[in-house]
């Protein structure tokens, strides 16, 4: 068993559903965004979701594509995002899932991309725009070194497809809530719910987390009473930095303390 689901294991065990915060790598720059993550582990967070900066991120919604930018404009590049995870990952228990697109990946050479993903101490890749039917290759060279390919499911997958993502992936399911881009929502989408229920039924042991337009505590309790092993928020991450430049990491922190205790006993 990878370390990533070990940890959804372990989450299981005491009852709790895992939070998980994205930041995008080297946002607002690369020394705050190190001390940002640092404020999530010491706020519960067991996972950080870590963007690789990438100039045509169509996952993405404006304020991720924002940060994205300024990253960019910062110096942010694959290699200085891997160099991070590893300093992170070497001083605290911690598990890095590495989000990126194709490109950055191929660019730097697949193997090369996976085998340096490892040796900074990544646990997991996710790649929003590499479809199932071309995953298996990926897979194998991940596998070769140790990492998770964490594959997306959407609330347009049929049963069929959606079995097969969840027999594939390793680690978790990354299920995307709704059609369409990142961003915060004022209430979850009945296709979110829908595409949770639907994965448990098909396969209630695989480890599924929930992501896009996640805002608030109270919609990741929703989701976790009714299945979710983890909880994504990135927009609503990126969001409180922008309004707390002067101490993003303490303002942060806060929030991510909100979410895992929140998270630490759903059912009640």
């Amino acid at each position: 068993m990878n370390g990533l689901e070990e940890r959804f294991r372990r989450a299981r065990r005491r009852g709790c559903s895992l939070f998980i915060p994205y930041i995008t790598g080297g946002y607002p720059d690369m020394e705050s965004c190190r001390r940002i993550i640092e404020a999530m582990i010491q706020a519960g967070a067991e996972v950080i979701e870590l963007g690789i900066p990438f100039s045509d991120p169509i996952a993405d919604g404006v304020t991720i594509q924002e940060s994205t930018f300024r990253a960019l404009q910062a110096g942010a590049t694959p290699r200085g995002v891997l160099e991070l995870a590893g300093e992170i990952s070497a001083s605290h228990d911690i598990s890095i899932a590495i989000l990126t697109y194709l490109n950055p990946v191929y660019r730097m050479g697949l193997r090369r991309f996976m085998e340096e993903a490892s040796r900074r101490g990544v646990d997991g890749i996710i790649i929003p725009d590499l479809p199932l039917e071309e995953a298996g290759p990926v897979k194998r060279i991940a596998m070769e070194y140790g990492v998770s390919l964490i594959l997306l499911a959407a609330p347009t997958t049929s049963d069929e497809r959606l079995a097969r993502i969840l027999d594939e992936t390793m680690g978790f399911a990354y299920l995307v809530s709704l059609t369409g881009t990142t961003g915060e929502r004022d209430a979850l989408p009945p296709t979110a719910i829908q595409l949770l229920q639907r994965s448990k039924r098909l396969n209630p042991v695989k480890p599924v987390a929930v992501g896009f337009g996640v805002s608030r505590p109270s919609q990741a309790v929703e989701l976790a009473r009714l299945g979710a092993d983890g909880v994504i928020a990135g927009s609503r991450i990126i969001s409180e930095i922008r309004r707390s430049m002067e101490s993003p990491e303490k303002a942060v922190g806060g929030l991510v303390r909100e979410f895992v205790k929140a998270l630490s006993s759903p059912g009640q």
